[in-house]
């Protein structure tokens, strides 16, 4: 049973040949003429007779281009065409006489090829146009093109046998064939056998009835040193001399040896029917201006020429350049100059080869690099190979690719890419293919073209030469448009291929090419959609690709777009058929934000587009639609309704707000209503003022290096008194504790500092900033986990009054808390979301956990204010203990003096830093509050201050150890007293109770007292 397709590609066939019926290309007509008497009378005036009816016959041929076909249709259409009885009857005087397939078109990853079947071939000069994929035979290819025809002209008929005639006498032709053979592997001896029996044979020699040899010439013969010299009356072409190179002497025309066997192409010819040498025409003189620096003191005298080390330098260059570049001209040292000592010298050649100038290079270090000190820096670059300090050395493209790109050496030995002009080769051929393309090659050629940007994504995203090719190709293919209807599937292909070069990846490119104020590519682009939307033909459909949405649709008040854009457009102006609607999900990665009121036409602006941009297309006219836009980053405010203007900055293109008005903003929707159609999206920047943003910015760094120094000072404190006051477990775990803090917090801010640098640079390095949001997530945890470790302590010490935990178990039991858990908490945040790029702040490009998609930021929020709520709660419950019995009935002095500093650091430092990180929350969930993100900058450049005042400086047993005035106790003291007391200079927590004695024994860990 044949299938739908293979019926319906039929049935247009069928179609095509009936409507020649109709047009009288093929008919059977009565004829009706006048006719005289054979015997000579008049037949009467206005009388006519009708005679017998003459058949005529035509036979008319309807060729079918049809594409987009699955390979299993095509084989099943080929059985069945086949199988097929002929003729077919269409009408009384119609038949169908035979259906043939004569070309398959087909594309994969490698190549593209178009293949004739059985009896059919493509002609000589389709062959030589587009290049043969098969063999020649009789003047005619029977295998494939490396291309589709953008002529429409596809296969052929072998043969087009002539009407059946009268049979005439049999007229005997003669053909002379030439062939031509290639043999190896044949010893010296043997080439003399064969050239002696050649030139013995009597001709013609013959081999049947029909077919005799009439000469055999032996033309060539190729020796093991990569000699091939012709026999004689034989002589190679000239530009096969050329091109390998004559071992003997060259005439006008020829030479006879030439210095390699070819890879390809003819060998020995005869003299004859060579064609004399082209005049050549002159070699066009590159003149390349170099430089090296040797790292030797600067004389005046050493430009004088006729200085020893001029005439050196000078000489060498002559010679070493003359020596590794092919052709090489002339080379002068024209001076040398300070700056250690620079040598400027020109060379001039014919031929710039990259490598050779490379190779020179680096003899130039070896030959006199010991003699006047000449060093690289840049050493061994796979790419660029080595150079000195600011050097700019020019690098040849991969294989694959054609162009250069172009790199300085910088002082830490790397070299940094200023320009890369590399295009692939097969976007570069397909651009080649544009230019000369036409509407019938246009269903082959853009899928190929979408075949080729999806198989070469990665690579072509990366390049920024790439993209600007491939708008280029969109543009001719925009061209072609204006007189080819754009059906689905021409517009799928086109919007699939679009939609690579509007991907994420290809961000950091569209970012160079619109760095460059004098080109328009991102402008451009858009323009070749806005182009072929004009051109659709008058179907009405859908199309949906990843990141690019279509709809052609007939007239409706309300358009609604994935929920993200609302169309609004009232009754009385809808005096239109259809509309086209194009809605771009990621076109903010290729459209700067520049708009009107950019200064200096700033790609830099503070602006962000902050919707998506859809682009509105009817065949009238509207002068009132209204847009309603989600806001992408709610972060953001300042909302401008704004269209792409083509025009603005001299052509270079620009967001404009001309003819456009904001209705609304609320529930992070932007509603706008404009009197025109066009591309439209909303623009939004910041919600904070840029001076206060500075502002902020200085408070950050400076209340940040104020910490940092705060807390240098606490751990040095705390090295200096650390064997005074670590006498007992309880003092040795509580300054553990306040230690391991004070390192969280300071290797957090130093990541902090990294983090913000890396988000000034204007090249965004985004594994760098996903590092620095690692450690800054980690070390900030660990902060928070020791003031767990902290509060636990002091619970344990004061509720299990009569439990002992040694020392070690104590210590392993902390730091498994205090870092190992951060260290899980903060390697499941990234693991779960870089994979999708969601773990910093793309957004504003902070170095910080992200907030707007994937709530990363809660990986840390949830986990501190947790901590913060669980101290707190230890912090009632150890007050409550010790209001009840007091802290100093089962503790030594010591020990109860530790205690009482842990709880009040814990009573400070821990409402503090909840607060703080409490702000921290706020910053994001309400951006647009200004006084929260001036209380967060404050707050969060105390915090190492705090740590040092409330967690060293008011401990008065680090004070007494700092001032010599440590008081030692007594091994046994008996102490009577009316009440207990903290030691520090507050009185904080002061614990009173009256007739209480209190009896306590000697510490066991030393004499010395501990806090």
């Amino acid at each position: 049973m044949a299938s739908p397709k293979t019926v319906w590609y039929l049935s247009v066939l069928l179609v095509f040949c009936s409507s020649l019926e109709k047009q009288d290309c093929l008919e059977s007509p009565n004829v009706t003429s006048e006719e005289s008497p054979t015997d000579g009378s008049q037949v009467p005036s206005g009388e006519k007779r009708e005679v017998t009816a003459t058949l005529i016959e035509k036979v008319g041929e309807v060729e079918l281009d049809v594409y987009n076909i699955p390979l299993e249709d095509i084989h099943y259409l080929k059985f069945h065409v086949k199988s097929v009885t002929y003729p077919i009857l269409i009408s009384s005087v119609l038949n169908v006489t035979d259906i043939n397939i004569t070309t398959e078109c087909s594309s994969d990853p490698s190549a593209f090829r178009c293949r004739c079947e059985d009896q059919y071939s493509w002609s000589c000069d389709q062959c030589s146009s587009y290049g043969s994929c098969g063999e020649i035979v009789d003047g005619k290819i029977r295998g494939c093109l490396n291309d589709y025809p953008s002529d429409g002209k596809f296969c052929q008929p072998i043969t087009n046998p002539s009407p059946t005639t009268t049979a005439e006498p049999s007229t005997t032709y003669g053909e002379i064939i030439e062939i031509e053979l290639d043999m190896t592997d044949i010893s010296a001896t043997l080439i003399d056998v064969l050239r002696a029996s050649v030139s013995g044979l009597t001709y013609p020699v013959l081999i049947s009835n029909v077919l005799s040899v009439t000469e055999v010439n032996f033309t060539t013969a190729c020796y093991p040193n990569s000699t091939c010299r012709c026999e004689d009356q034989y002589g190679w072409s000239c530009d096969q001399c050329l091109s390998y190179g004559s071992c003997d002497n060259i005439t006008d025309d020829s030479c006879g040896c030439i210095k390699a066997i070819p890879s390809y192409g003819p060998f020995c010819q005869p003299i004859t029917n060579l064609t004399a040498c082209p005049t050549p025409s002159p070699t066009p003189e590159n003149t390349l201006n170099l430089q090296f620096t040797m790292a030797i003191t600067f004389d005046s005298n050493f430009n004088d020429e006729n200085n020893a080390m001029f005439k050196d330098i000078d000489q060498t260059i002559k010679v070493i350049y003359k020596r590794n570049m092919r052709g090489f001209i002339s080379a002068k040292l024209n001076r040398l100059k300070s700056g250690s000592v620079i040598a400027d010298f020109t060379v001039i050649t014919t031929i710039v080869d990259n490598v050779e100038i490379a190779k020179a290079k680096a003899d130039i270090v070896s030959t006199l690099g010991e003699k006047y000190n000449i060093r690289f820096t840049c050493l061994n670059n796979t790419i660029f190979g080595s150079g000195q300090v600011n050097e700019i050395v020019v690098a040849d493209c991969k294989l694959d690719e054609v162009g250069q790109k172009t790199a300085i050496c910088q002082e830490n030995g790397h070299f940094s890419v200023r320009e890369n002009n590399c295009v692939l080769k097969e976007i570069e051929n397909l651009f080649f293919l544009s230019q000369a393309l036409v509407g019938t090659g246009l269903p082959v050629f853009l899928e190929r073209l979408r075949n080729s940007t999806f198989n070469l994504l990665g690579r072509i995203v990366a390049s920024p030469a790439t993209i600007s090719t491939i708008v280029n190709i969109l543009k001719n293919v925009a061209n072609v448009s204006r007189s080819t209807p754009i059906n689905k599937p021409l517009m799928k292909n086109f919007l699939e291929t679009a939609g690579v070069l509007t991907s994420n990846g290809a961000k950091a490119s569209w970012d160079v090419l619109n760095s460059n104020l004098n080109k328009n590519e991102s402008s451009a682009f858009l323009g070749t959609v806005e182009t072929l939307s004009n051109f659709l033909t008058d179907d009405l459909f859908d199309i949906e690709t990843s990141s690019i949405i279509l709809n052609k649709t007939t007239v409706n008040n309300l358009f609604n777009l994935n929920s993200s854009v609302l169309i609004d457009i009232p009754a009385s102006e809808a005096s239109f058929n259809s509309i086209t609607i194009i809605t771009f999900d990621s076109l903010d990665n290729v459209l700067p934000a520049r708009n009107s009121s950019s200064l200096n036409n700033s790609v830099n602006s503070v602006n962000t587009i902050n919707g998506k941009v859809v682009l509105v297309k009817v065949n009238g006219t509207v002068k009132n639609v209204t847009f309603s836009f989600d806001v992408l980053d709610k972060t953001l405010a300042n909302p401008q309704c704004v269209f792409w203007n083509f025009n603005l900055f001299d052509g270079l293109g620009g967001w404009d707000d001309k003819g456009c008005e904001l209705q609304s903003e609320k529930n992070f929707t932007v509603t706008c209503h404009c009197n025109h159609l066009s591309s439209f999206s909303i623009l939004m920047s910041p919600s904070i003022p840029a001076v206060l943003r500075v502002a902020l910015e200085f408070i950050t760094y400076i209340g940040v290096s104020i910490s940092m120094g705060c807390l240098v000072v606490c751990l040095i404190i705390e090295m200096l008194v650390w064997n005074a006051v670590t006498g007992n477990n309880t003092s040795y775990m509580r300054h553990v504790s306040i230690v391991n803090i004070a390192v969280s917090l300071l290797i957090a801010d130093i990541w902090f500092i990294i983090g913000a640098a890396i988000s000034d640079n204007e090249k965004k390095d985004l594994p760098a900033c996903s590092t620095a949001t690692f450690f800054i997530h980690f070390f900030y945890l660990a902060l928070f986990f020791w003031m767990l470790v902290s509060g636990l302590l002091l619970l344990y010490w004061t509720v299990m009054v009569f439990s002992h935990m040694s020392k070690p178990a104590m210590l392993a039991i902390s730091f498994s808390l205090g870092y190992g858990a951060p260290l899980i908490i903060a390697v499941i945040t990234i693991a779960v979301t870089v994979p999708g790029k969601q773990y910093t702040r793309d957004n504003d490009g902070v170095c910080w956990l992200n907030w707007t998609e994937s709530k990363a930021l809660l990986a840390f929020v949830i986990p501190a204010l947790t901590i913060v709520v669980i101290n707190l709660l230890i912090l009632i419950v150890v007050l409550f203990k010790m209001l009840r019995r007091g802290v100093g009935d089962v503790t030594q002095p010591d020990e109860r003096n530790a205690l009482v500093v842990i709880a009040r650091c814990l009573a400070i430092l821990t409402p503090f830093f909840g607060t703080t990180w409490g702000l921290g929350l706020g910053t994001m969930t309400r951006p647009n509050n200004q006084g929260i993100h001036i209380v967060f900058a404050i707050f969060n450049s105390l915090q190492g201050l705090f740590i040092l005042v409330f967690g060293t400086l008011l401990d008065k047993k680090i004070r007494e150890a700092l001032t010599g005035r440590s008081q030692v106790s007594s091994n046994s003291t008996k102490t009577t007293s009316a009440a207990t007391s903290s030691s520090d200079g507050l009185g904080f927590f002061r614990i009173r109770r009256r007739n209480v004695f209190n009896v306590s024994a000697a510490p066991t860990s030393g004499p010395t007292g501990a806090s």
